[in-house]
């Protein structure tokens, strides 16, 4: 009897792990399909690299960047960076024109704790496109507005990391790039913009600027 029971008991715990598997692999599998789908949509949306290069002086108004996605970070409390920081060569506000990557509506502007002056552009597979760290804004743009990529969104800055809204200095100029897109369960989950950024690497505007 009591082998039977031990029998009972093993033949349970394997129908268990059985179902348990077979669970993760379904929830898996419609994981994967649905980054493979926001991973579509992100490529069908990208044009140009969100940073022109400067057709006065290409090597000294350049721009760098790593791949710091989900790096730790702690101004605000332990959070991690949802991200990728374009750096300016020069450390001079207002010098670095920002454009728009896609095609797209303004969904968000204005000022945010952690962001500074940011600009969401909301692109027509419904990626969410974060600008943050702005100096100012491109002029008549507003929310709702429809954009066009490559279109002047606003200017490289240092502002953030403060309640007090037109905060400088905390940081060295930067434009914060973040990727959006919501899930099935309607969650916004963010996506790494670093390998994006180096496909648009030979996607690069030309401003006339000194």
């Amino acid at each position: 009897m009591k082998i039977q029971k031990r029998i009972l008991y093993f033949l349970l715990f394997i129908t268990l792990v059985i179902a348990d598997c077979l669970l993760f692999a379904t929830l898996y599998d419609t994981g994967s399909r649905y980054d493979e789908e926001n991973t579509d949509a992100i490529q069908k949306d990208i044009v140009y690299f969100p940073v022109p290069e400067s057709s006065y002086d290409k090597e000294r108004y350049s721009v760098t960047y790593v791949d710091s996605f989900l790096q730790s970070r702690s101004y605000g409390g332990d959070r991690v960076h949802e991200g990728t920081d374009i750096m300016a060569g020069d450390n001079l506000r207002g010098h670095y024109p920002v454009i728009s990557i896609s095609d797209g509506v303004v969904e968000q502007k204005g000022w945010l704790k952690l962001g500074g002056y940011r600009i969401g552009i909301r692109s027509p597979n419904g990626v969410y496109f974060y600008y943050a760290h702005l100096s100012d804004y491109a002029d008549d743009l507003e929310v709702g507005d429809s954009v066009k990529a490559g279109e002047l969104l606003g200017f490289m800055g240092d502002t953030g990391y403060s309640e007090i809204e037109g905060t400088t200095g905390n940081f060295p100029v930067h434009l914060h790039l973040g990727i959006y897109l919501n899930t099935s369960s309607g969650e916004e989950k963010s996506y790494n913009p670093y390998p994006y950024l180096l496909e648009l690497e030979d996607n690069k505007l030309t401003f006339c600027y000194e």
